[in-house]
């Protein structure tokens, strides 16, 4: 996390009955050891579009995102999109299935989705008051009904900067080109009306989407000129690799384009709004007196390749799938800004929120009982330092073909791989990620000592992806035992 590593502290682990909440009207009885003086946390989650972790060299230009959630908040350091692209990403944040299971393969086509069992009808039966505020999936305005189960105020559209149309309540408005169309600022007022018309009596949680920093990246007129924003170009060792023979066939194509770096100039503008939509959310809540026990978080839909790998700008590849991920909720964390470095994925939001809420999500209407993902409320709490997994499962299964399809397992601490056939193998510090391409091509890398932009050359590890092991006589019985641990997640 560049600009904040100073501010790092570590905050005393909550008790476990700081997270326990009483039932709500018509719930059922509360946990055993359940504080009747701590009310339900409202819960605010802000999604971004195509914006990648990097190293948090945007966030130190964003003066509310980094009061709020950088300097006050935990940063999940490893946390990766179960599939890197739109449609994808946004089934999974809201289901905690994996893309095979809900079902929405396709990148850039949400009618894919079944909204009938998702975190905001979960949320919805145990008392919150719900809200969506933004883009809901790729091509909503295809999606009937106009007003998706789960959600006492809807505000949602397929996302663009201009010239749009947003269904509120199932009622349509179109909004044109002029700059107070511009649709971050929209979804900021349409979300602080929301927040004022909260009843008070209800926890809330609102869902919060704007479309920024989406392709064309689309600047608010304010800000077109906005100081601040003059950042060091992006060039982590992967950038622009030259040597690419080890690489599947479609990163061999590609050539090298910007060899100084990726402009993040543009980025940091269009983030602006967002950072003064923070703002605002943050001063009404704190205004209607919920901000202390609110649980805020930023998050993207995906990530996306800024030259890894020679891929310049893409959001397909196994290279994609890291996001950023912060959590603010002072009630129970505390102000003091902290670290997790387990890997998690987009898939277990959902179910952390649920179990923090008191509900569960499943049966879905595909007929799974349960999610995929897995609840890190612990990791939360400070009562565990790992989520006891021994691998997650990535995929792109789109038709699109631009990019074969894959399947990727990478494995964590917990895995019977963290003291295999790597230099940190005496620490229990081996990480592993393999993949399978429908081509019949392969690649297996030790990402142990990530994350990449903090490696360097002369580190142990190779989290940056530059030598594919696949094939190498000395780590084929890593290689086999991770082909049955992906054939295993595949099945199960």
């Amino acid at each position: 996390m560049l600009g904040a590593a100073v501010l790092l502290g570590t905050a005393a682990a909550p008790t476990a009955a700081a997270t326990t909440f009483p039932p709500l009207p018509g719930d059922p009885p509360a946990p055993p050891g359940a504080d009747p003086r701590s009310p339900r946390p409202d819960i605010v989650v802000l999604v971004l579009d195509d914006v990648p972790e990097l190293d948090g060299r945007l966030w130190t230009r964003m003066p509310n995102i980094g009061r709020y959630l950088v300097e006050e908040g935990m940063e999940f350091t490893d946390t990766h999109g179960e599939t890197p692209t739109c449609a994808p990403g946004r089934a999974g944040l809201l289901t905690g299935l994996h893309t095979h299971n809900h079902g929405v393969s396709e990148t850039d086509d949400g009618t894919l989705f079944q909204p009938d069992e998702t975190i905001a009808t979960e949320l919805q039966s145990v008392g919150y008051h719900t809200v969506e505020v933004g883009k809901y999936l790729n091509l909503f305005e295809r999606f009937y009904p106009k007003w998706p189960p789960g959600w006492d105020e809807f505000h949602g559209y397929g996302g663009d900067y201009y010239d749009y149309t947003l269904w509120n309540n199932g009622l349509p408005r179109r909004y044109g080109h002029r700059p107070s169309d511009y649709s971050t600022d929209v979804i900021a007022d349409l979300t602080v009306g929301a927040l004022r018309r909260a009843p008070k009596d209800q926890p809330l949680f609102a869902w919060i989407t704007p479309y920024a920093m989406h392709k064309p990246r689309a600047v608010a007129p304010r800000h077109q000129q906005a100081k601040g924003c003059s950042l060091p170009r992006w060039r982590p060792q992967g950038y622009m690799e030259k040597d690419v023979r080890d690489k599947p066939a479609y990163v061999q194509s590609r050539k090298i384009k910007q060899p100084g770096g990726y402009e993040l100039g543009r980025i940091c503008r269009g983030l602006l709004s967002v950072d003064q939509l923070v703002g605002r959310v943050a001063r009404k809540l704190k205004q209607l007196d919920r901000l202390d026990n609110t649980i805020l978080i930023l998050t993207s839909d995906n990530g996306m390749t800024y030259g890894s790998q020679r891929i310049l700008h893409d959001k397909k590849s196994p290279y994609a799938s890291q996001v950023p991920f912060y959590v603010r909720w002072p009630r129970v964390l505390g102000r003091d800004p902290t670290d997790v470095t387990e890997r998690i994925q987009n898939i277990d939001l959902a179910p952390t929120l649920c179990e923090i809420a008191g509900c569960e999500l499943g049966p879905f209407p595909t007929g799974q009982a349960k999610a995929d993902g897995r609840s890190f409320l612990k990791l939360l709490t400070g009562e565990r330092d790992v989520l006891e997994r021994q691998a997650v499962l990535t995929s792109y299964q789109d038709s699109e073909r631009r990019m074969p399809s894959y399947w990727s397992v990478t494995t964590t601490a917990s895995s019977p791989l963290a003291r295999e056939a790597c230099a940190k193998r005496r620490s229990a510090g081996c990480r592993w990620t393999y993949t399978e391409y429908e081509t019949g091509e392969v690649e297996l890398y030790d990402i142990s000592n990530g994350s990449c932009h903090a490696w360097k050359r002369r580190m142990k590890g190779d989290p940056c992806l530059l030598d594919n092991r696949a094939g190498e006589r000395r780590y084929a019985d890593v290689q086999t035992s991770l082909r049955r641990e992906l054939a295993r997640l595949r099945e199960s």
